[in-house]
């Protein structure tokens, strides 16, 4: 076992050994590594890496790639929590209107007393109150404003 009670994914849980939790890994660190690179980093040939990311991505481990980007560095100075619940009748109206706001770039369905969570980058606090007018006709919402994110999306332990 690990430290703090956690025990290693095991390959007959998941498919992975050490050599895939090491490509994943590295690729999560960075994506457009050179395969020559990667394969220097795991101790496998070129060929061997292009293999497993391959067979990674047909199983949908690797669901795809892509950059991170600073939404401060673009003009979106707030990042805010949207808890919202529809309406008796108003999910599908409600799950449109936060897939066609285009501030908002990821939403959970959750239990409990709120259906959604949605995470919204905006420019200011009346773009943030246009944000939430777009959701409102369909349910209750209750909304924060992100202070500081003490621990950025990661990689789940492998």
């Amino acid at each position: 076992m690990k430290e703090g009670g956690r025990s290693d994914l095991r390959s007959e849980e998941t498919g992975l050994d050490s050599i895939d939790a090491a490509i994943l890994r590295e690729l999560c660190t960075d994506a457009r590594i050179p395969r020559a690179e990667l394969s220097r980093r795991v101790g496998l040939s070129a060929p061997s890496v292009a293999d497993r990311v391959r067979r990674l991505e047909d199983v949908g481990i690797i669901t795809g790639y892509g950059a991170r980007i600073d939404p401060t560095r673009l003009g979106y100075s707030l990042t805010i929590l949207i808890r919202a619940r529809p309406l008796p009748g108003e999910m599908k109206n409600m799950i449109e209107a936060i897939r066609e706001t285009p501030q908002i770039v990821a939403c959970d369905r959750v239990s409990g007393e709120d259906c959604f969570v949605a995470r919204a980058h905006v420019r200011d606090v009346a773009e943030m109150e246009a944000v939430i007018d777009r959701i409102v006709p369909f349910g209750a919402t209750n909304s924060s404003i992100v202070q500081s994110s003490p621990v950025e999306e990661r990689l789940i332990e492998l």
